[in-house]
């Protein structure tokens, strides 16, 4: 990984994280896409749906009771600070699953500025037509939109909810080396988003590449970097599980 200043090195590593970012998450995609029928909003909440069929199941009762105390709890804090109770029923607008860049901010040491660092090799989960970045721009907005506000939370709840509920879709992408996992992130308060993972490893160069490269560039924002020696690096966790299960006979 680069340590010192070389634009030519840099540029190079910029390229292949593109290539690797790109490859891995196409393949992330369309193992989420195949998925997808495994988290239905529409199994979980049933009648609780705008359109759905009318159903008695206690079971959609109950999980509409455990979403709205998360919703009561998560949408009436900061940041969001919502008045709204949540809507009966559910007006979802998209439950097509998509992958949204994961992004956080990183302070320089020296300098004290803040960089915004996007991950090449993990991605939140939400549903399509709710991007992550636009849904932050909505929060920091002084003149937000509360029924926007409203729509983003509950989605990002809902989608939350039924990953969270299917633990065999957990299993299934940590077979396939794309493991999920549960985070909150700043500026998003106590909402809970699925992040999904790959098998490659990223990582940062030393901090005064950052800070030249964001010079050079006019900004401020910078890409974790993917290199040759990070996907030779990468664990086969079947392998390790079958080593580990002959140990000792």
């Amino acid at each position: 990984m680069t340590q010192t200043f070389d634009i030519e090195a840099l540029i190079k590593l910029r390229k292949q994280t593109r290539a690797i970012s790109d490859a891995l998450k196409v393949q992330a995609s369309d193992y989420l896409s195949t998925l997808a029928l495994l988290i239905r909003p529409q199994t979980f909440f049933g009648e609780y749906l705008q359109g759905a069929q009318r159903s008695s199941g206690r079971e959609t009762q109950h999980h509409f009771k455990e979403l709205k105390e998360l919703y009561d709890r998560i949408a009436s804090a900061e940041p969001f600070k919502l008045v709204n109770e949540l809507e009966v029923p559910l007006n979802l607008i998209s439950t097509t699953p998509e992958l949204f860049p994961l992004e956080y901010d990183m302070v320089l040491s020296q300098s004290g500025q803040t960089i915004r660092i996007t991950s090449p090799v993990r991605w939140v989960v939400g549903f399509n037509s709710f991007d992550l970045a636009q849904f932050r721009k909505v929060i920091k907005d002084p003149n937000r939109s509360s029924a926007e506000l409203y729509r983003y939370v509950v989605h990002y709840l809902v989608l939350f909810y039924c990953l969270s509920k299917s633990p065999g879709m957990s299993r299934l992408f940590e077979g396939l080396r794309f493991p999920v996992s549960f985070e909150r992130l700043k500026d998003f308060g106590d909402l809970p988003f699925c992040v999904i993972s790959s098998p490659v490893r990223s990582e940062l160069p030393d901090e005064s590449v950052i800070r030249n490269s964001t010079q050079i560039a006019g900004n401020t924002s910078f890409e974790e970097l993917v290199g040759h020696e990070n996907i030779l690096e990468m664990n086969d966790e079947i392998r390790q599980r079958l080593l580990l299960t002959i140990e000792g006979l």
